[in-house]
């Protein structure tokens, strides 16, 4: 699939979204914090808490909340159900900031309690995090825009989740990694489905 317009615009369309600015205001943020604060041997392993939290987030509210439960949040819901209905533009691909704002609060708040109260560990849970989201928002943004992922991995990913909007949407639930798909055996579409989440008039 050939792009439309040349990559640099594409980045420069992504890095425009307001939920992404603010998530490089935290990834730099918490960098400094982690740089400012010392350092500790259970750094690094903080830092791959982020990450882990994020995949398991990724999983559960694009599953459970945005797809089998939408009672729990319904605005959220049928902001999703737009974004099946129209999933190559812009305006759906991207959350209000308000939500990871709420997220992020919650994150620094538990890691902080989790780990004593200690400010080294808690920022550098918020640097994995934030930094492994950013990822996540990339690889879900080329999934939908004419860009062709320049790796293997990046390739499979965007058809994986392709897949997901077009032939099953009651699988392939991991835009970043299939692990969660895996686990709760989620991870095999059925050409047979019938029912989209884009036709619904709730």
């Amino acid at each position: 699939m050939r792009s439309e317009k040349p990559l640099m615009q594409y980045v420069k369309e992504f890095m425009g979204q307001r939920v992404i600015l603010f998530l490089f205001s935290v990834f730099f943020f918490s960098c400094f914090g982690v740089i400012a604060t010392f350092g500790s041997v259970w750094t690094a392993v903080a830092m791959c808490v982020g990450p882990v939290l994020v995949i398991f987030i990724e999983y559960a509210v694009h599953r459970y909340i945005l797809h089998e439960f939408p009672r729990i949040a319904p605005y959220a819901y049928k902001g999703h159900v737009t974004h099946h209905r129209y999933p190559t533009d812009v305006k759906y691909l991207f959350g209000p900031v308000y939500i990871d704002l709420c997220a992020y609060l919650l994150i620094f708040g538990a890691a902080f309690i989790v780990t004593g109260y200690d400010w080294h560990l808690s920022y550098a849970v918020v640097f994995g995090a934030s930094g492994f989201q950013i990822y996540y928002q990339w690889k879900h943004y080329i999934s939908h825009r004419p860009i062709n992922p320049l790796t293997p991995w990046g390739k499979w990913l965007k058809k994986r989740h392709l897949l997901h909007h077009h032939l099953d949407e009651d699988s392939l639930y991991g835009v970043t990694n299939p692990v969660m798909d895996i686990i709760l055996r989620t991870n095999r579409p059925k050409a047979s489905k019938s029912r989209s989440l884009a036709s619904h008039q709730d």
